[in-house]
């Protein structure tokens, strides 16, 4: 995510597996007042859970190797997920990206486009712009998605996955 410009989106189907769709969010350019990409990506996301209907959400952890000023508006943007992720009720999964890497490639410092070639291999051909086709950063999500997957289908992670910093449903903030 370069500056709270492009935030990640992947989703994978229940119907099997089959990449429903992928992309970034555009908040707009350097030129754009923080306070309104941070809107704009609050409104965005709320509309894409609106559509997609999801019963849970997975985001990649933050990664803090690019310097003070990344860390903070990838921590802002992260909030405003995690806050829309509250106000939608939904459990939230997170996963570090050498975990993501690691259950997509087998090796946790794999490259960016590593990760791509495999999730081409696995995840099946589509109307949606494939894994490879897309920008590197909907490329993570789909990556992020299929982690997620993979755990929901191991039967030892299924016991041990717990989500993490979203309320439940039912649940509210005081």
């Amino acid at each position: 995510m370069r500056g709270s410009n492009v935030i990640r989106v992947g989703s994978p189907s229940s119907n099997g597996v089959r990449l429903v769709t992928a992309g970034v969010f555009r908040l707009g350019g350097r030129g754009v007042d923080l306070a309104r990409r941070l809107l704009s990506l609050s409104e965005q996301f709320a509309a894409l859970v609106h559509d997609l209907a999801p019963s849970e959400v997975a985001i990649e952890e933050a990664f803090f190797g690019k310097g003070a000023q990344a860390a903070l508006r990838i921590g802002e943007a992260r909030g405003v997920v995690l806050a829309e992720v509250a106000r939608a009720g939904l459990d939230v999964f997170q996963y570090t990206p050498a975990r993501i890497k690691r259950c997509v490639t087998g090796h946790g410092a794999a490259r960016k486009q590593s990760v791509a070639n495999m999730l081409g291999q696995m995840l099946p051909k589509g109307p949606t712009p494939f894994p490879g086709d897309l920008p590197n950063d909907a490329t993570d999500a789909v990556a992020v998605a299929w982690t997620r997957l993979e755990e929901l289908r191991s039967p030892l992670a299924r016991t041990a996955a717990k989500p993490r910093g979203g309320l439940a449903k039912g649940d509210t903030a005081h």
